[in-house]
C-alpha cells in the first residue's frame, strides 16, 4: 500500500478522540501555553504518527523525497479546507523528519510550522497561528515559507486589532517566477491591506487594493480561482456603500458556490451578510433569512462560531425589526449558547461573539421593552470597536445606540453621536448604511434637515448631505414597496423552458460545458441559448443573468424537465 497520504483518503477516516498538546502563545499575555486542538482520526495518517511516536519514527524507504511530495499533499489538503487531515498529515512528517535528521534540511521543519500556522489560521485559532508561524520565518525558511508565515502573521494581528504590529511585519519581496504559494499569500496580503482600509473607512483605497489584488490572481494564478474571494467580497462592500448594489449582488452571486465550499470564513462571512442586507433593504426579509440560515449551517459544518454568531445577530435584527419578537428571541438564546461554547475559542473569536451578543440583545429591548436596554454595554462595545480599528464596523453600532439614547430619554446624547457620523460621512464616503438606518434615526435625520434642533454646534454644512440621504430613502422604499418583477413587468416570461432550465444551472454554478453534459446538447447550442436569454433579460453576461434571474424566482429547475 503506497504510504503517501492523500487527501482524498483523509475524509474517509473514522473520527474518534486523541490530542495532541501544541504550545502556542496566549495573544493577551504574551505566555506560553498548550493547545489542545480537534480531535485527530484514529487510522489512517493519525494512526501511523502514533506508531511511529512508540517506534522512535524510524521506517526503512522513506527519505526526503517521500516526505516533499507528503508535504505538498498537506498543502493541498489545507487549501480545501482540511484542517484537522492537513494538522494530522504534518504531524506525520514531523515524526519523519525526526527519524531523518541527518539528512532532512531545517528549511523542512520551518514549512511544516508554516503549514501548521495556515491550517490555524483557517480554523480561526489565532492563539496557535500566531507562534506557528513566527516559527516559520526562522532563518532557514525559503522564500516561498517565509512569504506565507508573514501572510499569517499579518492575519491574525489585522484580526486581533492591533495594527501597529500588523505593520510592523517584514514583508517578503515577491519573486519574478513566483510559484503558486507565494503568488497566492501575494493576493492576500493585499486583500489584508484592503480590508484595513475598508475598517478605517477609506473606501477609495479599499476598492483599488482589493482591485489591484484581483489582478494579481489574475495574472499570477489564472482567471477562475479561490483567493479572490475575499477581495471580491471588499469590492462588493464599496460598491453597495457607494449605493449600487446591483453591482455589489453580481460580483458576489458569481462567486458564491466558491465561497460556500472552498473559501475561508472572511469571504464567507462578508459575502452572506452583504447578501442578506441587500435582500433586506429590498424588503425581501425572507429572502434574508435564507441567505443567513445557509450561513449558520455553512458555520456549523466549518467550525467557524464567528460565522454562526455573525448570522444570528443579523437574523435577530431582522426578525425584531419585523416585530417577531419570539423568532428574534429564539435567535438570541441560540447566539448566548454558542458564546458560552466559544470561551475555549481564541481571543477574538471570544470578543467578536461577545459583540454580536450585546448587540442582539439591545435589538430585542428596543423591539420589546425599550426601558430594559442596557446603555454601557452597548457604549463598551461601541468604544471596543473603534480601539480595535474597525471604525466602519463601529458605525452600525453608533446608530443603533443613537436609537436607544433616544428611547432613554437621552437626546442631547444621540444628536451628539449622530451629528458626529454626518460630519465624518461626506468625507470618507459613508452612505448606504446611513440610508438604511432605522426609522427613530431618521426622523434625527429629518429634525436637523428641518432645523427643528438646535445642537451644540452649527451643522448647516451637514444640511445638503443630510437631505440627500433623507430622499434616497424614500426612494428605496418605494421600490421595495413592490416585488423586484414588478419594477420589471414581464421580463422574464418570455425565456423558453429551455433557457430557464440553462439559466439555473447557470445558477448552480455549472459551465457551458457542464451545461451541455447535463443536457446531453453541443456546447455552441449552449452559447446560443445563453446568448438568446441574456438579450430577454437585457443583461450582459451571465453573472448579471444569474442575479436577475435569481430576484425573478428563476433558479429554481422546471419540475416539468429532467436534467
Amino acid at each position: 500500500m503506497n504510504d503517501v497520504v492523500a487527501p482524498e483518503n483523509l475524509s474517509k477516516c473514522d473520527r474518534t478522540s486523541r490530542s495532541v498538546a501544541i504550545p502556542s502563545l496566549s495573544t493577551e499575555t504574551g505566555a506560553l501555553r498548550t493547545l489542545s486542538p480537534s480531535p485527530l482520526p484514529v487510522g489512517g495518517p493519525a494512526a501511523e504518527a502514533l506508531q511511529l511516536a512508540r517506534t522512535g519514527g524510524a521506517r526503512p524507504g522513506v527519505g526526503f523525497a517521500r516526505l516533499r511530495l507528503e508535504i505538498e499533499r498537506a498543502w493541498q489538503t489545507v487549501m480545501h479546507l482540511d484542517c484537522r487531515e492537513a494538522l494530522v498529515i504534518a504531524d506525520l512528517i514531523e515524526h519523519r523528519a525526526n527519524a531523518l535528521s541527518a539528512v532532512v534540511p531545517k528549511t523542512l521543519h520551518c514549512e511544516i510550522a508554516a503549514l501548521r500556522a495556515v491550517a490555524f489560521v483557517l480554523q480561526d485559532d489565532e492563539a496557535a497561528a500566531l507562534p506557528a508561524a513566527w516559527s516559520a520565518r526562522g532563518p532557514d525558511a525559503s522564500a516561498r515559507t517565509a512569504h506565507v508565515a508573514s501572510t499569517v502573521c499579518r492575519s491574525v494581528y489585522w484580526r486581533l486589532g492591533d495594527l501597529e504590529r500588523f505593520y510592523a511585519v517584514e514583508r517578503v519581496k515577491l519573486d519574478k517566477r513566483p510559484c503558486r504559494m507565494q503568488a497566492v499569500s501575494a493576493q492576500f496580503d493585499l486583500a489584508l491591506d484592503a480590508a484595513v482600509a475598508l475598517d478605517q473607512m477609506r473606501f477609495s483605497a479599499a476598492r483599488l487594493l482589493a482591485g489591484h489584488a484581483l489582478e494579481i490572481g489574475r495574472r499570477l494564478l489564472g482567471t477562475h480561482v479561490l483567493t479572490d474571494a475575499l477581495p471580491a467580497c471588499i469590492i462588493a462592500q464599496v460598491l453597495y456603500e457607494q449605493g449600487h448594489a446591483d453591482e455589489a449582488e453580481a460580483l458576489l452571486v458569481a462567486r458564491m458556490p466558491n465561497i460556500r465550499e472552498c473559501c475561508a470564513v472572511e469571504s464567507a462571512l462578508r459575502a452572506h451578510r452583504l447578501l442578506a442586507r441587500i435582500a433586506a433593504s429590498r424588503g425581501q426579509h425572507g429572502r434574508a433569512l435564507v441567505i443567513l440560515s445557509e450561513a449558520e449551517a455553512l458555520g456549523e459544518r466549518r467550525g467557524w462560531p464567528r460565522l454562526r454568531a455573525a448570522s444570528l445577530a443579523h437574523q435577530v435584527e431582522i426578525e425584531a425589526g419585523n416585530g417577531r419578537i419570539e423568532q428574534a428571541e429564539a435567535c438570541l438564546q441560540r447566539l448566548a449558547e454558542l458564546a458560552g461554547e466559544s470561551r475555549a475559542a481564541s481571543s477574538n473569536v471570544r470578543f467578536e461573539i461577545t459583540r454580536l451578543h450585546t448587540i442582539a440583545q439591545a435589538r430585542i429591548a428596543l423591539a420589546r421593552s425599550p426601558s430594559a436596554v442596557d446603555l454601557a454595554s452597548l457604549r463598551q462595545v461601541h468604544r471596543d470597536t473603534v480601539w480595535r480599528g474597525r471604525l466602519y464596523a463601529a458605525v452600525p453600532v453608533a446608530l443603533l445606540l443613537v436609537e436607544a439614547l433616544l428611547v432613554m430619554g437621552e437626546r442631547s446624547e444621540a444628536i451628539g453621536v449622530l451629528v458626529g457620523l454626518l460630519r465624518v460621512a461626506p468625507s470618507v464616503g459613508l452612505y448606504q448604511t446611513l440610508v438604511d438606518c432605522s426609522a427613530p434615526v431618521a426622523e434625527l435625520i429629518e429634525d436637523i434637515v428641518q432645523q427643528r434642533i438646535v445642537p451644540v454646534s452649527d451643522t448647516r454644512e451637514l444640511l445638503p448631505y443630510a437631505s440627500m440621504l433623507l430622499t434616497r430613502r424614500q426612494r428605496d422604499a418605494g421600490e421595495a414597496n413592490g416585488p423586484f418583477a414588478a419594477r420589471r413587468p414581464n421580463v422574464g416570461a418570455g425565456l423558453s423552458e429551455r433557457e430557464r432550465l440553462i439559466v439555473a444551472l447557470m445558477g448552480r454554478g455549472l459551465s457551458n460545458k457542464q451545461i451541455a453534459v447535463e443536457l446531453g446538447i453541443a456546447p455552441e447550442t449552449v452559447k446560443s441559448h445563453a446568448k438568446h436569454l441574456y438579450t430577454k433579460l437585457s443583461v450582459k453576461n451571465r453573472t448579471e443573468a444569474v442575479t436577475l434571474a435569481s430576484r425573478l424566482g428563476l433558479l429554481q429547475i422546471p419540475r416539468s424537465l429532467s436534467v
